[in-house]
């Protein structure tokens, strides 16, 4: 019985470090990407989940600027 509540309870710390881990900021994380005019041309981009987060947030500001000023120009 204790053998279980000790399982139990070794699971329960796995469990809580793996998100942990899976949160890392500043880990590697690949990526492929189609290279624009071919259709099977790839490139593979390897960044931190930092830099991803980084480059995520800068591409949406430019998309809401974009379309903030789309009618603006009429």
């Amino acid at each position: 019985m204790a053998a279980v509540a000790m399982m139990s309870a070794s699971g329960a710390v796995a469990r809580e470090q793996k998100p942990a881990a899976a949160n890392d900021p500043n880990k590697i994380i690949c990526r492929s990407e189609e290279s624009t005019g071919s259709r099977l041309a790839k490139t593979k981009r390897c960044m931190s989940a930092r830099d991803w987060a980084a480059e995520k947030a800068i591409n949406q500001q430019d998309i809401e600027r974009v379309q903030a000023n789309r009618y603006k120009n009429n």
